[in-house]
């Protein structure tokens, strides 16, 4: 994905477009707002799509969710050769987006009277809603550009759970260079977890991605995240990452492993009190 953005930077579009960059704002300095110009809107959904955050998709008023992501337009020169574009987020044509994980969506948004659109930027949670405008020959789903996108900061969206040194949960971090380290996880909940290092403690810049591997004894849960800082916590340093869950298998997966959390934790909690 490096490579095709690499590619889009240097086609015969980026020759005519200034780069737009998603600026570098520290996390405490991220002020919950609603942004309404598309000057303000594109930077962040160009992240998003640069980037390959997951997007959550709700349809009306219903809590379910499905998952997705910000896709390129495929756009050809007089020579027949395709790049990637991005200029429907620059210019606030409409959103792009890949189909929607589990498929029974890609029939319910066709009825859907309205879209909800939730995502993550490097330093922002962000939400919009939109109407769908078409479904194009390539089963991508053209979705009406925001009149508004709302901005809050990186909070921690769900109650986590604690984890006892005893729960047999083994815990693995892979970082994109393909370094992995084991380590304890200290609390946990279907949006993210903390964790610890077993070892020497690696270095981890806040908003870095990460792979973080869970087994257990009735299940196993892979998802990616990203580190949202770290701090000394009883001479060990402790780790926030917020899950990035990209389809419903994974979701599943990660409420299967907080469920077993929960359970334990209650288990444990009635053994103390016969």
């Amino acid at each position: 994905m490096a490579e095709a953005g690499k590619q889009q930077e240097g086609g015969f579009l980026g020759l005519f477009k200034k780069k737009t960059a998603a600026p570098k704002i520290p996390t405490e300095k991220v002020k919950e707002a609603v942004l309404e110009s598309t000057a303000l809107m594109a930077p962040l959904l160009i992240t998003v799509l640069k980037e390959k955050f997951p997007v959550r998709i709700f349809l009306g008023n219903s809590s379910f969710s499905y998952f997705t992501h910000f896709e390129w337009e495929l756009v050809e020169d007089e020579n027949g050769r395709v790049a990637e574009s991005k200029i429907h987020l620059e210019e606030g044509l409409y959103l792009l987006v890949a189909p929607l994980d589990p498929p029974i969506g890609n029939l319910k948004i066709r009825s859907a009277t309205e879209i909800r659109a939730e995502f993550a930027s490097e330093y922002h949670l962000l939400e919009c809603v939109t109407t769908l405008i078409r479904f194009t020959p390539e089963r991508k789903i053209c979705l009406s550009f925001p009149t508004s996108l709302r901005q809050k900061p990186q909070k921690r969206a769900a109650v986590r759970v604690p984890v006892d040194r005893n729960m047999k949960i083994v815990a693995s971090v892979v970082r994109p260079s393909g370094i992995v380290f084991a380590a304890r996880v200290l609390d946990i909940s279907a949006s993210g977890a903390a964790f610890a290092p077993t070892g020497a403690t690696p270095r981890i810049a806040d908003h870095s991605r990460v792979e973080l591997s869970f087994s257990y004894p009735t299940g196993k849960a892979v998802v990616d995240a990203v580190i949202l800082g770290s701090v000394l916590k009883d001479g060990e340093t402790v780790f926030r990452a917020q899950f990035l869950v990209a389809s419903h298998q994974i979701s599943c997966d990660v409420n299967l492993l907080v469920s077993y959390v929960q359970r334990e934790n209650l288990q444990r909690r009635a053994q103390f009190t016969e």
